[in-house]
């Protein structure tokens, strides 16, 4: 008898057919990174840490690297399609899982949200009244929201090889257009016959640039790296070539380097040019826009136009696609309606390989989410930053805790693995507690609830026999009630506590409470981080004693045979 929520990884598994060159992965990394961030993250920014707002981006693409190391390494020793999800659940139990889809499920929702509201402001300078004085959504512009949300729902019903196909080729569109702007905008600010440009100003440290990561939208610039990780199942393993471990760190190691120089160079092209050329009330969805234009380069304008709508388009497009295998992978478990997992009555007159279920329930937690922040990129990407963190914490955890379980690795790599996992989790935690109390309680709240949801859903099933016949998930919240002999509890209440001391201390911490020196809370929030990494850790491997893991091996997809003899 196998265990409960545990299914077997079947190398026929209809998720894992296809297979991704890097030229696709490539293409669902950049293509998800390459958004709105990039648009409009650099203002937000430069308020919040002046002409030291570069600094936002290189701290922000260094915690990306630091985290893609230690995901990579996972995704290339137990690769899965949903292994966001089905790792988790494998090395720590049902509760932990429920919180990593909690946040991974409203943090890929919300993008959709945050990507139509870019996608209205980048239409703005031709159809207007989309948005008031203070650059809100209207109730015309809420409408064109919604429309850009149905509209990138819809193409996700295309069949995958035509989806992957349009994602690649818009991905080359979508590098090309920011590529251009910073060359061509550098060369007239610095050329020895180029327009004054006045840029600058007081620059306010690494402290604000720090605040700036999460609350400016630099970590939502850089979300999207693992789009690749969402589909490690995926990738291409025989024929000529580099293997799938070296295809899947090309992708994500070469997208998040390019981003790095991309992002600061926007940024320094920002800061040069809008003491004289930005103006936050004018008429063009850009700065860059506004900036091309003064200086008379009127096809880049028009280029950055057509890029502001393109641009989130394409980033929704595979938040969109990514989130319907994290889901399945959350459906097989029985974690949420057991429905989700297939695509078997998906149809378009042909049997394609889509969730649109998925796709709906997606399109309406964006919507509710849009209306909870009143339309606000700010306040989504605000948010989606929070719970981007919370995700990207867990896999150092589940790396880790099955180190005993993982074959290939020498005692040095190991070691060397685990000092990343450790330092991940800790600079994490101290970029979050950075963030400041408004980002970090609306994150936490907003995760709060959909663990609510998660888990007591099924329970509110059983008591309404006509709400069970359509949502069916098993009860896993009833483990709490053994906390002191349950390993899987344990280590969910370990995760939870962790971020309900993280949150105490940022508001003890903050400038409007300030019970806590600054400096002695970010002190505070790493040690209580090591800590609860370390009781994590702990946890997850006495529930691994009890419920054997099942992974995948690279290059088969098909179970260990260690993991199979524990649980035949």
């Amino acid at each position: 008898m196998k265990p409960e929520g545990r299914q077997p990884v079947r190398a026929e598994d209809e998720d894992e057919q296809r297979r991704l060159s890097v030229f696709h992965l490539v293409g669902l990394a950049a293509g998800g990174m390459i958004g709105s961030g990039w648009l409009l993250g650099a203002d937000d920014a430069f308020r919040r840490a002046g002409s030291d707002a570069y600094l936002a981006w290189v701290f922000g693409g260094l915690l990306m690297l630091l985290i893609a190391a230690v995901m990579v390494e996972l995704g290339t020793v137990a690769p899965k399609t949903g292994g966001l999800i089905f790792l988790p659940l494998q090395s720590s139990g049902a509760l932990v899982a429920t919180v990593v889809a909690a946040g991974l499920w409203i943090f890929y929702a919300i993008n959709l949200s945050s990507e139509a509201v870019a996608m209205t402001r980048g239409l703005s300078w031709k159809v207007h009244g989309l948005l008031d004085s203070s650059q809100a959504l209207t109730l015309k512009g809420w409408g064109y929201a919604l429309v850009f949300m149905a509209a990138i729902s819809a193409v996700n019903l295309v069949a995958p090889r035509i989806f992957f196909r349009i994602n690649s080729w818009l991905t080359v569109v979508k590098v090309i257009v920011p590529v251009l702007t910073v060359a061509l905008l550098i060369a007239a600010g610095f050329g020895p016959h180029s327009p004054h440009a006045s840029g600058g100003g007081t620059g306010k440290g690494a402290g604000a640039a720090l605040a700036a990561v999460v609350g400016s939208g630099v970590i939502f610039a850089y979300v999207g790296f693992q789009g690749p990780l969402d589909f490690a199942g995926n990738i291409k393993r025989w024929g000529r070539g580099i293997g799938e471990a070296a295809r899947l760190r090309r992708a994500v190691f070469g997208t998040i380097a390019g981003a790095m120089v991309l992002y600061i160079s926007l940024q320094v092209v920002f800061t040069k040019y809008q003491a004289s050329y930005w103006s936050p009330a004018g008429i063009e969805p850009s700065p860059y826009a506004q900036f091309a234009f003064a200086l008379s380069l009127w096809w880049l304008g028009w280029l950055l136009r057509l890029g502001a709508v393109i641009s989130p388009m394409g980033a929704g497009l595979v938040f969109a696609h990514a989130l319907t295998r994290e889901v399945a992978a959350l459906s097989r478990a029985h974690l949420t309606h057991r429905g989700l997992q297939t695509a078997r009555k998906a149809s378009l007159k042909r049997r394609y390989d889509v969730y649109w279920l998925v796709l709906v329930v997606d399109f309406f937690v964006a919507s509710i989410a849009l209306l909870a922040v009143g339309g606000s990129w700010s306040s989504l990407v605000a948010i989606t930053g929070v719970l981007t963190l919370v995700v990207y914490a867990v896999p150092g955890v589940v790396l880790v805790s099955l180190r005993d379980h993982l074959t290939g690795w020498s005692r040095l790599r190991r070691g060397a693995r685990e000092v990343l996992a450790r330092t991940g989790f800790a600079l994490i935690a101290l970029i979050l507690y950075g963030a400041g109390w408004a980002p970090l309680w609306r994150g936490m709240a907003t995760l709060a609830v959909g663990c609510a949801l998660l888990m007591c859903l099924p329970i509110l099933a059983r008591w309404l026999p006509a709400f069970g016949r359509m949502y069916d998930a098993k009860v896993h919240v009833t483990l709490f009630r053994h906390w002191r002999t349950s390993p899987a509890a344990q280590a969910a209440l370990w995760l939870i506590g962790h971020f309900a001391v993280l949150t105490l201390l940022t508001l003890l911490g903050d400038s409007s409470v300030r019970v806590l020196p600054k400096l002695l809370g970010g002190f505070l929030a790493v040690a209580a981080a090591l800590a609860a990494f370390e009781g994590l850790v702990d946890a997850s491997r006495r529930h691994m004693t009890e419920v054997a893991p099942m992974l995948p091996t690279p290059g088969t997809g098909r179970p260990a045979a260690a993991a199979n003899a524990a649980n035949e």
